[in-house]
């Protein structure tokens, strides 16, 4: 019982702080932004294995929103989820290494940057966009061709890229 309690009386500090934090560091909008613009700029959790477990365990005392627009290096992490265990964050060894590999993998800087289609190299969209080395190369020589990508359409033009991959990082694209 005494455990429960460190941990919700923990949950309320962390997110009375994380508030706080945020209050300070980016002023609040008198008027929200227009429907088009809140949807462009979505800070929704990507798909991935471990999602389900950061929502569960990390929606406990704060949005995991808060995650996308905090992307870490795994270090970075690593501390955070260390800092909110001991905060009293509930979860067992493995969900926190759950956490933990999900966030390292698709919540990071490189892993929310947008990707210019026009002027990244084969070997960004490889580390970016999960493509494998012939799709990325295939990329880059279909581009120098035909000329410059206007849209998502026109990528999966490309022989031998697999759409699938570039529809799950679509939001991501730039032309």
């Amino acid at each position: 019982m005494k455990m429960v309690l460190w941990g919700v009386i923990a949950c309320v500090a962390s997110t009375s702080y994380g508030v706080k934090a945020f209050a300070q560091q980016s002023p609040q909008p008198t008027q929200p932004p227009p429907k088009e613009q809140n949807q462009q700029h979505s800070t929704e959790l990507p798909p991935g294995a471990g999602r389900d477990t950061v929502m569960r365990v990390c929606s406990k005392c704060h949005s995991p929103n808060i995650l996308v627009a905090n992307p870490r290096d795994r270090q970075g992490w690593e501390d955070t989820i260390t800092k909110m265990a001991g905060l009293g964050a509930m979860a067992t060894d493995d969900e926190f290494t759950e956490i933990l590999e999900y966030l390292a993998k698709n919540v990071t800087p490189q892993a929310t940057a947008k990707v210019n289609m026009n002027k990244a190299t084969a070997a960004e969209m490889e580390s970016s966009l999960e493509l494998s080395v012939k799709e990325a190369e295939a990329v880059v020589s279909y581009r120098t061709k035909n000329g410059d990508f206007k849209s998502l359409e026109d990528v999966k033009k490309v022989p031998d890229v697999d759409a699938k991959k570039l529809d799950a990082k679509k939001d991501r694209l730039t032309f």
